[in-house]
């Protein structure tokens, strides 16, 4: 909680374009993503799944964190893997802000993956652009750390019920 507040007045100093560059076309925040060079993570959690996605990718965990300069920042290619074929499509070819704003909203370039799913983030992309729509941009900026800890620790005691952390 401690965080949102803290984030909460940063937000209201930061013009719309700063914002922007905080938020993924697909809807991650790059300020409470581990990766991220300028990361508030500090949720231990989100931290150690990132570890675990990395290992996995065959990248080390210790480059990964804090090493990442932002989707927008990069023209969509933060990794320097190619350009994400997400940001060509919303931002390149549509010149949209965020894949919600699309009439094709949602398609399969959001669709869940299935090889390591119960690590990576990929799976929430459609949950996380529908709470930025529902929340707005500040709102969702100021959310984000919450989305992330939900996602890494989070349990429903039934399927469809609420997250319990």
């Amino acid at each position: 909680m401690a965080l949102e507040v803290e984030l909460e007045s940063e937000i209201k100093l930061m013009n719309d374009e700063k914002k922007l560059n905080l938020v993924t076309p697909c809807g991650y925040c790059c300020l409470t993503c581990p990766v991220y060079v300028k990361s508030r993570c500090r949720d231990e959690a989100v931290i150690e799944q990132m570890r675990r996605r990395c290992e996995l990718a065959g990248a080390s965990a210790d480059e990964a964190i804090n090493r990442c300069p932002g989707c927008r920042a990069t023209q969509g290619n933060p990794h320097g893997s190619g350009v994400c074929r997400t940001y060509e499509c919303c931002v390149n070819d549509k010149g949209l802000n965020f894949c919600h704003e699309c009439e094709d909203f949602p398609c399969l370039k959001l669709a869940p993956i299935a090889r390591n799913a119960e690590i990576r983030p990929h799976n929430t992309k459609i949950y996380n652009l529908l709470m930025l729509k529902r929340l707005g941009l500040d709102g969702y900026i100021t959310g984000s750390g919450r989305l992330w800890s939900q996602f890494a620790r989070g349990r429903t005691p039934v399927d469809g019920d609420d997250v319990q952390l």
